[in-house]
């Protein structure tokens, strides 16, 4: 891990309709470092990547990546500085093959860049190469996030912010999925931004931690430190 600052958001406030779910959030990811955001259903965990990736306006605060203004880019040019965005709930195209719904992460990535994206992809979910022609829509839940994360991937970023990658998934599954992504992260040195529920892995895989509540960071540190906090120990791991 380098000490370049990839994500910089300070004093942020968002939310909908006028009313903030997020308020006076700060927090940095560096290049390469491995990060996770954890906390309890409506915490704002998802607000949160929302707002990076444009689909909702702050109200207050700023946020910066690779030094940019990001507030003052739009949305749909959002993924092509590096940034992608792997939503909760998977949220594949049924009807699309996977090679499909794969070639659609890679549209800001040039054509022999894209063949060289797609190996890695096949190479870390080889299941998705020997289904590739296969309807995304009759995956499992399993495979269908692997293919979320290959989608985001495919875009070649800078950091890829995983919303929630092991809801609705089978523990041996989802434990699966977090020992690629963390396999993922060391060969390539990805910024990963996590957002989770299930505390005691996201804390195991990340360098640093952040923990939210009630729309507010009322936590961080290395997760070591946080996993000794009585706060946490007994909120979150049952100790």
């Amino acid at each position: 891990m380098t000490t370049d600052t990839l994500l910089e958001i300070s004093n942020l406030d968002a939310g909908y309709g006028g009313v903030d779910v997020l308020r006076s959030i700060s927090l940095a990811v560096y290049a390469g470092e491995f990060v996770s955001v954890v906390g309890p259903n409506g915490a704002g965990k998802s607000t949160l990547f929302k707002t990076i990736s444009g689909l909702v306006t702050p109200s207050a605060g700023s946020i910066h990546f690779k030094g940019q203004d990001l507030l003052a880019i739009e949305a749909s040019r959002r993924p092509h500085l590096g940034i992608a965005h792997v939503p909760e709930g998977r949220q594949v195209f049924p009807s699309l093959t996977i090679l499909e719904n794969l070639e659609m992460g890679s549209y800001v990535t040039d054509r022999r860049a894209s063949a060289d994206l797609l190996e890695k992809v096949y190479h870390w979910f080889p299941k998705l190469r020997e289904r590739h022609g296969q309807l995304a829509g009759t995956l499992s839940g399993g495979e269908q996030q692997m293919l979320a994360i290959g989608r985001g991937l495919m875009a070649d970023p800078a950091i890829l912010m995983l919303d929630e990658p092991s809801m609705g998934l089978a523990p041996a599954i989802a434990d699966e999925i977090f020992e690629r992504l963390l396999e993922i992260h060391r060969e390539n040195s990805l910024g990963i931004i996590l957002v989770e529920q299930r505390v005691a892995e996201a804390l195991h895989f990340a360098r640093r931690a952040y923990v939210l509540e009630a729309g507010q960071i009322i936590l961080s540190g290395a997760p070591a430190d946080l996993q000794d906090d009585d706060r946490i120990r007994q909120a979150y791991l049952g100790m």
